[in-house]
């Protein structure tokens, strides 16, 4: 289990699987995370058999519930995809899906656990995001954090009956280290 100052995370559990397909299934929510494969429970348990640890050095895909550092209960999910050791760069896709979580400080958290995973415990140099253009929330919380606009794909995803535009937004480790924000957030942990 990791945490940071207001979530911790771990690898998702089978009796977790309920719970995973509840939010899966929640339309505004399949809006604003990019990190699922399926929304059957068979595809959810299947998903988190196969799920891999963070030690293992094959992995390409790392899945985490996350959950209220204070109370303990499921408030997201949250995967970090396409880990790329030869490049030295992984995507991260962070969900709160308690929408009474949400605007809390639990995402920026998440978003400090995740990229910390990303930047000391592999040694990466770029951690990444796609955030689609209908999740402004998201968007402006990954801005705002700090990470920078690198691109637009034009129409890339079909979702809500609509094709949308997705963002790619990247952030290196030594930006990341010199993000005043994320100092005063770790300085009160």
């Amino acid at each position: 289990m990791l945490s940071g100052r207001k979530v911790t995370i771990e690898k998702p559990q089978i009796q977790d699987a309920d719970v995973l397909q509840k939010w899966y299934l929640d339309k505004e929510f399949r809006l604003l995370y990019d990190g699922y494969r399926g929304n059957s429970l068979d595809m959810v348990m299947a998903e988190i058999k196969a799920g891999r640890d963070i030690t293992d050095p094959h992995a390409e895909r790392l899945n985490f519930l996350v959950r209220a550092k204070h109370n303990n209960d499921p408030i997201g999910v949250a995967a970090i995809l396409d880990i790329d050791r030869q490049n030295g760069h992984a995507a991260i896709a962070p969900g709160i899906a308690d929408e009474s979580k949400r605007l809390l400080g639990y995402g920026f958290d998440l978003m400090v656990v995740l990229c910390d995973i990303v930047f000391y415990d592999f040694g990466f140099r770029r951690v990444y995001m796609r955030v689609n253009d209908n999740n402004q929330l998201g968007l402006r919380s990954a801005l705002s954090f700090g990470f920078q606009a690198e691109g637009q794909l034009r129409d890339h995803i079909f979702t809500g009956a609509q094709y949308v535009d997705q963002w790619m937004l990247g952030l290196l480790k030594d930006e990341y280290e010199n993000l005043s924000v994320v100092k005063r957030w770790k300085a009160r942990a």
